[in-house]
């Protein structure tokens, strides 16, 4: 079990470094959201269990980070389409399991509703962070408000590892601080040449993510207790417009060598398109491969859950 939930945490961990990508979309696949949100709700009061079952999670998440935010930042220049068309794929090859962990038997208008406003607030949120202009900040002169910053931007992409659809680096790309944080931190985490200031952007960026996994589990925690019809459909809701979410991160690989340089494909789609015919084709294999691995890692889940019961 502790090799299986590593893997997991490793998958999961893929997600905090591609922008639009969620990583609770993921636990919520993998069959280890609402445990890891019970676990991290109760790490004080049952602490021998929960920490049992996070170690391996989180570990697994460590290093799939500082393993892959280097490969990701290649991947991502050399060519979002495909790279980020697969995650799409991804996505959306789950939707009908979260749609049936819902369990839903009958439709009521809160049930309703939930979803339904869940997906208008993230596509909501997706439309405003595009239209912003935010400058890119490459990275941090230290100071007191400084470090008070990079704690803060921990609970806020806290807040998107706890919520499913919703990317935590696609936030903090929208808000300028993908560069610092991941693209010059986390992806040059073995340069140790730039070893302590990567360990003073890390510490209150991971202390802050702490933080806030910790209370915001709580809530999420308290609506699958309480109301786990809407909640679900909430994440629903979620994960079905975070697909919107990272169809807009795609960017025209001609125009830049890195990708937080290059534009976006929607400037001018139709161009992108007729030059880029292969780029296309190869983008919607990515799809079909996505949404292959998706139903297997559902199904994979389901049989365990059968085996242990």
């Amino acid at each position: 079990m502790f090799i299986i939930n590593l893997v997991k945490g490793f998958i999961i961990g893929i997600a905090f470094v591609i922008p639009g990508v969620s990583g609770g979309t993921l636990a919520v696949y993998l069959g280890v959201y609402q445990k890891l949100i019970d676990s991290i709700g109760n790490i004080i009061k049952d602490f021998k269990n929960s920490f049992k079952f996070l170690l391996p999670i989180f570990l697994g998440i460590g290093i799939s980070i500082v393993l892959i935010a280097k490969l990701v930042e290649i991947l991502l220049n050399w060519n979002s389409f495909i790279v980020l068309f697969f995650f799409i794929g991804l996505i959306a090859g789950g939707v009908r399991f979260i749609y049936e962990k819902a369990k839903v038997a009958k439709f009521s208008i809160s049930i309703l509703l939930s979803g339904l406003l869940a997906f208008a607030l993230l596509v909501s949120i997706v439309l405003l962070e595009k239209s912003s202009t935010g400058s890119v900040i490459t990275s941090f002169d230290f100071s007191f408000g400084t470090y008070l910053l990079i704690f803060g931007l921990g609970i806020i992409t806290s807040i998107t590892m706890i919520v499913p659809g919703i990317s935590g680096s696609a936030v903090l790309l929208v808000l300028g601080y993908y560069t610092a944080i991941v693209s010059n931190v986390v992806g040059n985490i073995t340069d140790l040449q730039a070893f302590s200031y990567n360990i003073q952007v890390l510490i209150p960026f991971a202390f802050g993510a702490l933080v806030g996994v910790i209370v915001f589990s709580k809530i999420i925690g308290f609506f699958l207790e309480k109301y786990p019809k809407q909640t679900y459909f909430a994440i629903l809701g979620f994960i079905v417009s975070s697909i919107l979410g990272i169809f807009l991160e795609i960017k025209d690989h001609n125009t830049a060598e890195t990708f937080s340089d290059q534009t976006s494909i929607f400037d001018d789609i139709l161009v992108f398109i007729g030059d880029n015919i292969w780029t296309v084709v190869g983008g919607l294999i990515a799809l079909l491969a996505g949404f292959i691995v998706s139903k297997y890692m559902t199904k994979f889940e389901e049989k365990n859950k059968d085996n242990e019961s």
